[in-house]
């Protein structure tokens, strides 16, 4: 009877943690943020025109770590849509040229979380460039309307309209921002005209990225008149696997089976494996076997 290694991982899933912050230009209350709103729809927002806010709270009231620092120059106006009152969007920090005075997020408390960055403009604004040093996004802005729709153009042509969005997202459930601090920078894009703007931004902290689920075996049997081996595991839809031998459980080069596609209709693949012409096995007395995930 072969023997088997059997691993199993599982990922732990958290509440998360939200920031969420509105940038006006003055405090008459169509520039700011009341009640749940966002793509992380909570409430707690903080609406401020200061360029600088220490310690901000989340979305249950409570100070963080977590600073707010404006560059010095950073230009704080409105937009004029009045579909646009009482969200992120109506004002912000405002541009006219390719580049502006960035602002920078500090002490973030989260190993993992993602930032999403609110982005509007004038509607005579037709691409604008937003990025935190490794992604860029573009977008036209949505000058009429505060239905959220998320910009994923990371290439521009000068001369075109970049898709018409209001926010981006920076780090992901699978692929979460980690440092402590980040900068985000933003302007128009090449050849573009008329006035962009950040609204606002929330962060969001994230659980540890999902662990990939490795096969666990479940039914094993084999037959030794007819050399089949008979293995059923855990598995996902979607997803293939491969079988790998080994007679002293260091070394698992030898491939018994490769490319099994897992049942599509069930958590689990059963897979029947003639060893006969395994000429690798030999006559050993005893073999390993196990399953990976390609």
């Amino acid at each position: 009877m072969p023997a088997f290694i059997v691993m199993l991982f599982s990922a732990t899933i958290t509440r998360a943690d939200v920031i969420s912050f509105n940038f006006h230009s003055t405090s008459v209350n169509n520039q700011r943020v009341f009640g749940e709103f966002g793509v992380e729809p909570v409430g707690n927002w903080i609406n401020s025109s200061e360029d600088m806010v220490e310690d901000l709270q989340n979305s249950e009231g409570n100070a963080t770590t977590v600073d707010m620092t404006r560059s010095g120059g950073a230009r704080s106006g409105s937009f004029s849509g009045a579909p646009l009152n009482g969200s992120p969007m109506k004002a912000g920090l405002q541009f006219f040229a390719a580049s502006s005075p960035p602002f920078t997020l500090s002490q973030i408390p989260y190993a993992n979380y993602k930032v999403i960055v609110y982005l509007t403009g004038f509607n005579g604004n037709n691409a604008s460039l937003v990025s935190d040093g490794n992604s860029t996004y573009y977008w036209d802005p949505k000058a009429f309307s505060s239905i959220l729709t998320e910009t994923l153009q990371t290439t521009y042509e000068e001369g075109t309209d970049a898709v018409k969005s209001n926010y981006a997202v920076f780090g992901s459930d699978t692929a979460p921002l980690t440092e402590s601090s980040i900068t985000i920078s933003f302007g128009l894009a090449p050849g573009a005209s008329g006035g962009g703007g950040i609204g606002g931004f929330q962060i969001v902290s994230l659980p540890d990225p999902p662990t990939i689920m490795k096969p666990e075996v479940k039914v094993v049997s084999y037959d030794p008149i007819s050399s089949l081996l008979s293995l059923t595991w855990s598995s996902d839809p979607g997803q293939a696997y491969a079988v790998k031998a080994s007679t002293d459980l260091s070394n698992w080069e030898i491939e018994v089976a490769t490319s099994i596609e897992a049942n599509e209709d069930s958590d689990k693949t059963t897979e029947e494996i003639d060893l006969s012409g395994l000429l690798e096995l030999g006559d050993q007395k005893k073999i390993y076997f196990r399953v990976e995930r390609l």
